[in-house]
């Protein structure tokens, strides 16, 4: 009865007594840990089925799976290591680390390149843009020198 007042609509929140949920973040995590739960379920039947050969190579071929993924990982980390040291070196912000391709360490340094390139270009653009300014104004008559004339000095 409590809960059915503490739910009155998908944008209004139930409070389980130290965190507030809205109705629609609920069902989201409810839906959620019924996919984990199908997906581990057909998991079990597959393994069910399999032969104990085959189910240890299924095992095997699993951990081979999970140690590659982890090791992409490590790499992926160590590149963006790297990354961050080359813009360091180079001068440039670090946030550019988040624009670089991580797949392999030449397509890390293509990427880092190009950024650094673009960046060069988008900075020498802006730093021109400010030095040009405006043109100097010409003087219509009076004296030749346009600062005394602004001083009113003749």
């Amino acid at each position: 009865m409590e809960n059915e007042k503490n739910v009155k609509n998908e944008n209004e929140t139930v409070n389980d007594g130290e965190k507030l949920y809205t109705q629609k973040q609920l069902d989201t995590a409810v839906e959620n840990e019924r996919r984990e739960l199908g997906k581990k379920l057909a998991e079990a039947e597959k393994l069910a089925a399999m032969t104990e050969s085959k189910r240890a190579d299924y095992k095997r071929e699993q951990l081979e799976k999970q140690l590659m993924e982890r090791e992409a990982a490590v790499a992926k980390r160590e590149l963006m290591a790297d990354a961050v040291g080359m813009l360091t070196e180079d001068g440039l912000p670090v946030q550019l680390a988040q624009c670089l391709n991580y797949s392999d360490r030449r397509s890390c340094e293509e990427s880092f390149e190009a950024v650094k390139k673009a960046f060069g270009a988008a900075v020498s653009a802006a730093v021109g843009e400010r030095l040009r300014g405006c043109s100097p104004k010409r003087s219509v008559g009076g004296s030749a020198d346009a600062f005394l004339d602004g001083l009113g000095i003749r």
